[in-house]
């Protein structure tokens, strides 16, 4: 293959690569289907798209799926006891029908879907990732901001100040006459902006150390409660992770090989539900290059489709499958060749057990990728798990990652080579 050639010859998919970027569509369509399984649940509240402020009013939609012939008007309970779990705390709360009248999404025949208002208290106390325990129902996770006062901001000698503003239950934008440092201006935009993206971890082994960073920022915020999915716009990412291979126990360290992959994506969080399982949608572009330059640079552009798949399992486990199929529209003159060893899809399983009402958990995952030929398989597989309840370790309850990789490509440089690589260390978050 020349280097003239190799970007168009990217774009042909072999008949293996044609099937995995099929995959993604499959889990797609074939997650919505099963809803019809849970039959014995035909209402269920749907998550807020958006971040809860603490101390505030919020709403919750429930939906409610009209299975009776002849149609008869629904009857919704005026109140639902609820309860707020984060970590090893608890809140009871009270869910509260805003008005019997549910709207209609189609006509009254049996089948058709409705929807009704339910209102609650968010504690002040309350932020972070919140589950919503409800009484005969789903359980519903929050993200929870954390309440902000102007009169307990800190006040700075010499900053600029801009205006405060603030949304009222409707979602309108409402300009006080308060203001608040630019400091904490920026810093509170940047902490309900920022967020994790993909996981965090130091793992030292042989024969080098990896570590990785990885953030997502939210472009837009629009925070319209009323219609939570009328802004696209609320949707759009963009994220930044580096991956770095430090050839660190040597007596002259250095950097063996980096992964530098900014993103700009969209991305639904429980898109389509069902009873105990939910799906998320994430599709965008992603350049990743190793920065070497010369000879040993690598680079490539790929447009995606991810889905996320996830099962809750009994026992406390939860699976989740996420199929990524890609489309290379560039690739470096140093790697024409790229989507023979990398392919077209790969696959990410990850089986995880986390214990109620705890921050224990352990995680075991995997991630599978081939050629667009069927050949030059990689293996990547991950086992996560903390450590809390170790007297010493109260405190600071880490995290242990064990990886272990074999095939090819394990990094941007080794693409089209084979190798094999244990580490061990500590993750952040995942």
């Amino acid at each position: 293959m020349n280097c003239t050639g190799g970007k168009q010859e990217n774009l042909r998919f072999g008949w293996f690569g044609r099937a995995w970027c099929w995959l993604g569509i499959i889990v797609f369509f074939a997650s919505v289907f099963l809803s019809d399984a849970a039959e014995e649940q035909s209402s269920a509240f749907l998550a807020p798209a958006e971040p809860l402020t603490a101390g505030s009013q919020a709403s919750l939609w429930l939906y409610q799926v009209q299975d009776t012939s002849p149609w008869k008007p629904p009857s919704f309970a005026p109140t639902i006891a609820g309860q707020f779990l984060c970590g090893s705390n608890a809140a009871d709360t009270s869910l509260t029908l805003v008005s019997n009248q549910a709207t209609l999404v189609n006509t009254n025949h049996p089948g058709d879907l409705l929807k009704t208002e339910y209102q609650f208290q968010i504690p002040s106390n309350l932020s972070g990732i919140v589950t919503l325990e409800i009484s005969n129902f789903n359980p519903v996770t929050l993200v929870i901001r954390p309440e902000v006062s102007v009169a307990t901001l800190s006040p700075l000698t010499t900053a600029a100040t801009v205006p405060f503003v603030v949304t009222n239950q409707t979602g309108k934008a409402v300009r006080t006459n308060s203001s608040v440092p630019m400091v904490d201006y920026v810093r509170r935009n940047l902490e309900n902006h920022i967020s994790f993206y993909e996981p965090i971890y130091f793992l030292l082994g042989n024969p080098i150390a990896e570590f990785q960073l990885s953030l997502k920022y939210q472009v837009f915020s629009f925070q319209n409660l009323a219609n939570p999915y009328a802004n696209v716009a609320d949707h759009v990412y963009f994220a930044y992770t580096q991956t770095s291979y430090w050839d660190l126990l040597t007596s002259d360290p250095y950097f063996y090989d980096n992964s530098y992959k900014p993103s700009v994506f969209i991305y639904y969080t429980n898109l389509v539900h069902g009873a105990r399982w939910q799906l998320d949608w994430q599709g965008g572009t992603e350049h990743e290059s190793n920065g070497r330059g010369g000879s040993n640079e690598r680079s490539l552009y790929t447009a995606y489709l991810q889905p996320t798949l996830s099962l809750d399992l009994p026992e406390n486990f939860t699976l989740s499958l996420q199929p990524r199929a890609r489309l290379y529209y560039s690739v470096g003159d140093n790697n024409p060749d790229i989507a023979e060893y990398r392919g077209y899809a790969d696959l990410l399983g990850a089986l995880t057990w986390q214990k109620p009402g705890s921050e224990e958990r352990i995680q075991f995952s995997t991630k599978f990728r081939i050629g667009s030929e069927g050949a030059h398989p990689g293996l990547l597989f991950d086992l996560r798990f903390n450590v809390a309840g170790v007297p010493l370790l109260e405190s600071f309850n880490p995290t242990i990652q064990l990886q272990y990789f074999t095939g090819f490509g394990q990094t941007l440089i080794q693409y089209n080579q084979k190798s094999t690589a244990f580490r061990a260390g500590l993750c952040l978050w995942y």
